[in-house]
């Protein structure tokens, strides 16, 4: 298994992985950007070095992890080059592994880099296995939202976290 980061030539496996996590129904609200948007934000990604990565075993694209400065997510608050928007993504067959803890920990330790002074990131209430796994790596949580029903049919809610990147090592 290799952590690299993300290249433009990546973004068809990329919509691939998100449309397969989107299909199971569970644990995204939204399935994957068109591929045209997807490569203007690659190509940004890549040229800025804003911290996204991806996982792969072999020719086997099973991961990607991004952190996105806030103006990137259309979030405009007055801090905003400072806070970073989480998203993750991993493959069925590799969950369980340890594989996205070292995504996480290879996309926290480039956001600090890039300058991020916290990273945020909203999970479903029902998404227990990646609410421990944000617990672990020192996320809090934040707040929560409305209801929602997913694609599977299952109600949840879903619920922000934050890690402070000022006090974490």
């Amino acid at each position: 298994m290799q952590i690299r980061r993300i290249e433009l030539s990546d973004v068809p496996d990329f919509l691939a992985l998100w449309a397969q996590v989107y299909s199971e129904g569970a644990f995204l609200a939204k399935g994957p950007p068109p591929a045209d948007r997807a490569r203007q934000v690659v190509e940004r990604v890549v040229r800025e070095q804003i911290p996204n990565f991806v996982a792969t075993d072999g020719s086997e694209f099973i991961g990607a992890v991004e952190v996105f400065p806030a103006a990137m997510c259309g979030i405009s608050v007055d801090d905003s080059d400072r806070r970073g928007y989480l998203g993750i993504q991993l493959a069925k067959n590799y969950r369980g592994k340890g594989i996205g803890r070292e995504l996480m920990q290879t996309v926290i330790a480039d956001a600090r880099r890039y300058g991020f002074e916290t990273i945020e990131l909203s999970v479903f209430q029902s998404n227990l296995a990646a609410i421990a796994l944000y617990q672990s790596l020192g996320f809090r949580l934040t707040g929560s939202s409305s209801s929602v029903i997913l694609p599977a049919g299952v109600s949840t809610m879903g619920q922000h976290m934050a890690l402070s990147l000022e006090f974490t090592k």
